[in-house]
């Protein structure tokens, strides 16, 4: 019986990550999130904004 040999085992390190790049890691994450979040809130008002005039308009 063969052995089924896990290709994913091979492209993870036996190293592990500097405590330093591991909390810059984090930090980089955490700012692209709260970005999008930002994003998120400004393009969801906008859009209930637009959506709100056009129906409006068409409704005249």
């Amino acid at each position: 019986m063969s052995v089924i040999k896990d290709p994913f085992q091979e492209l993870e390190p036996d190293v592990s990550c500097p405590p330093q790049l591991k909390d810059e890691l984090i930090s980089e994450i955490d700012t692209i999130r709260n970005s999008l979040t930002v994003v998120e809130l400004y393009a969801s008002d906008f859009l209930k904004v637009t959506t709100t005039f056009l129906n409006a308009i068409l409704t005249k």
